[in-house]
Formats: structure tokens, C-alpha cells, sequence
């Protein structure tokens, strides 16, 4: 007997499946009405082809879904800084945010806390914007090609390497954010052809990235052009004897990224 009644517990703690709800319930509705029986009649109506075509009234891939309030409690690159309150779709949130606990939900008592700056961290310890951190390692990978006049003197300034940078889709607005070598680099110089140099760029006035520059001789003559090979896949070679540790250590880190 008491085996009998705990089994009937266990039925009562069952739902029944017409009570639960479906995230994949998609709601149908007929194009066309289907003809009704008659009253006191045997003889039931004949549904034709029209009778099964269905419109889709409701479905959750169609459902638009809300976003989600969270509260960074940590900073999140190309999304926000530390203590800051973002709106993103719900999957991203728990996947990306809550689960790795980069994130708390926005209650009221959280959002209070926001408030008294309880999640702030130290300006000097925040990136200068929520790309900064994407932007330094998209720099940190670039070997950027500089090319220099074949047959006319020069020394390359800041504004070479913002037209060479502009040429790979990266536009530094002031030449000031461009630091050179302290040693001057000058030509035309074939023995200098191929060569890798270092340069330093500041973003928003904060961050300052190492950027590989690899330097080759144009000519405006087609006969006196110089071949151009994949020098971005070779060992880079330095143009400066004190950047060669600097340059083997930045391409070692880009392949391994």
C-alpha cells in the first residue's frame, strides 16, 4: 500500500504536457474556412485542397526579441567599460555576459549601485574607448609597406606613414600621433630595400602601439620598378640594429594570435 501511494505522489508531481509551455509553438491559421456540418445531418463536409493551406499568425522566429539591461562588471571590448549599463539581446547576454560573469543583471538594487559608482573602476586603469583594445591588436598585426621615391632624396617623416596607413584602411587624423625612430632614416637606399623599421602610434592620446613598417623603393618608370614580395610572411628584417629584438618578439605574436 505505501509503495502504491508514493508512487501516485510521483504521478501528482508530474505536469501534464498541455499545461506546459512551448518556446516552439508556432500558431496557424487556415487561408480559407472550412464548411461546417449541418445540423441533424450524417453526412460530414469534404475539405478540398484550399481547406489545407495554413497562414503563420504567430511564431518565435519571427518574434522580435527584446533587449536585455545588464551591467558590465568588467570591461568588454567594442561593447562598454566597467560599471557601465549596456542593452543587448537576450542570447548574447547570458552566453556572453552573465555565464562568464562579465555581467550582472539590472535590478534595482544593482542599478543603484551603479549609481554610487560602486562598479567604476580608476580612469587611468580604462582603455580610452570600447574599441581601443580591438584597435591595438588590429595595429599590432600590421606590417604596414612604405613606399619611398627610387630616384629622388629622402627622409621619411610622420605624414609618410599616414598615407602608407590610409592605404590599408587606418586613418590617424594628426601627424602628432605618429612617433618615428629616434635615428632618421633616409634614401634613396637599395641596401635598405625590404627592411623592416618601428614606429609608435598613440590612440586617443592614451595607448601607444608598435607598428611594424616595411620600407620599398618606388618608381614611377615601369622598367625601374622593383619586385614586391610577400614581406609580411618573411622574418622581418631590421633596418635599425636596436628594433631587432622589438621586431622578432611583435611578429612572433601576431602569428601566435
Amino acid at each position: 500500500m505505501d509503495g502504491l501511494l508514493k508512487n501516485f505522489s510521483k504521478l501528482l508531481l508530474v505536469q501534464s504536457p498541455i499545461q506546459q509551455f512551448n518556446r516552439t509553438l508556432i500558431i496557424l491559421k487556415r487561408r480559407h474556412p472550412v464548411p461546417l456540418q449541418k445540423k441533424n445531418s450524417k453526412h460530414k463536409p469534404v475539405l478540398k485542397g484550399r481547406h489545407f493551406i495554413y497562414d503563420v499568425e504567430e511564431s518565435p522566429e519571427r518574434m522580435k526579441q527584446e533587449k536585455m539591461n545588464v551591467i558590465l562588471t568588467q570591461y568588454v571590448e567594442g561593447l562598454g567599460h566597467q560599471g557601465e549599463l549596456v542593452s543587448v539581446r537576450p542570447t548574447y547576454a547570458y552566453d556572453q555576459l552573465l555565464l562568464p560573469k562579465l555581467a550582472i543583471y539590472a535590478s534595482p538594487d544593482n542599478l543603484e549601485r551603479m549609481k554610487n559608482n560602486l562598479y567604476q573602476t580608476k580612469d587611468e586603469e580604462k582603455p580610452s574607448s570600447i574599441h581601443a583594445l580591438q584597435t591595438i591588436k588590429y595595429l599590432k598585426k600590421m606590417v604596414v609597406s612604405v613606399s619611398m621615391n627610387k630616384d629622388e632624396p629622402w627622409t621619411i617623416e610622420p605624414w609618410h606613414i599616414r598615407v602608407s596607413l590610409r592605404k590599408m584602411n587606418v586613418h590617424v587624423l594628426s601627424d602628432d600621433s605618429i612617433e618615428l625612430p629616434e635615428q632618421p632614416i633616409s634614401g634613396p637606399d637599395l641596401t635598405l630595400e625590404g627592411k623592416s623599421f618601428v614606429v609608435y602610434i598613440t590612440i586617443n592620446k592614451k595607448e601607444r602601439v608598435p607598428v611594424e613598417c616595411n620600407l620599398h623603393h618606388w618608381s614611377t618608370k615601369l622598367a625601374d620598378r622593383l619586385p614586391r614580395t610577400k614581406f609580411f610572411t618573411r622574418t622581418p628584417v631590421p633596418i635599425l640594429p636596436e628594433q631587432a629584438e622589438l621586431l622578432m618578439s611583435m611578429r612572433e605574436n601576431s602569428n601566435r594570435n
